[in-house]
């Protein structure tokens, strides 16, 4: 059984919540409901493992402040909204959040990106990835085409010579994506030196799709 906590500050999304989110054998059980995080954290949703939290609180707190203040408090942070906005939902996702879900999008997905959160895996969405792939700030580096994809194979476990064959080229022409995909993530800033660093950076960035399958501490057994 998974608990969840919701912060919203309109009442009807939150009466309707209980029914939407979790109704009966989905595994999930909705424990507390507030309107701001200062009410969450005085109350028992500060003890759910995973809160939903509106990433536009009209009580004019900032996204980053109040994820940083629940995931301090122990819960998993999945940020949702009505509107894609693309830089309110990255400062959630670098303050610490786990995944964004826009609230008309189908509560399957977005159960499953509760789940997610409770195991504190990443969780990639349509209107995440877009948002990522959005952001032009230094830190977010531009990629080719092909160092993108060099970098969602390579991240996702792949050797480097089957990198080199999915891409059709050389080995030697994949190292060179990969290498001017370090220099660039070096340049902004952000590690991306080990095959950990890179899977980190392709998953923070929209770029590879987290699995179950294969956390972070299945990737240390996959040779380079």
């Amino acid at each position: 059984m998974i608990t969840v906590a919701a912060v919203d500050d309109d009442p009807l999304v939150l009466q309707g919540l209980p029914a939407w989110l979790a109704p009966a054998d989905t595994g999930l059980v909705v424990v507390d409901l507030a309107q701001s995080v200062d009410e969450l954290l005085q109350g028992r949703g500060r003890g759910a493992d995973v809160v939903l939290l509106d990433v536009w609180l009209g009580d004019g707190s900032a996204v980053g402040d109040n994820v940083r203040a629940v995931t301090a408090a122990g819960p998993a942070v999945v940020t949702i909204s009505t509107q894609d906005v693309t830089d309110l939902i990255v400062e959630s996702i670098e303050a610490g959040a786990l995944s964004y879900v826009h609230k008309s999008l189908d509560p399957t997905e977005i159960r499953n990106a509760v789940r997610a959160a409770a195991i504190g895996h990443k969780f990639m969405t349509p209107a995440l990835a877009f948002a990522l792939r959005s952001d032009r700030r230094p830190t977010r580096p531009s990629l080719s085409l092909q160092e993108t994809e060099s970098l969602r194979l390579y991240a996702s476990g792949l050797r480097m010579t089957d990198v080199a064959r999915r891409l059709g080229v050389k080995p030697s022409t994949a190292k060179g994506y990969l290498d001017r995909v370090r220099a660039k993530y070096d340049d902004a800033g952000r590690a991306a030196r080990t095959k950990l660093d890179l899977r980190e950076r392709a998953l923070e960035d929209g770029i590879l799709r987290p699995s179950p399958a294969l956390g972070p501490r299945a990737i240390r057994r996959i040779p380079s």
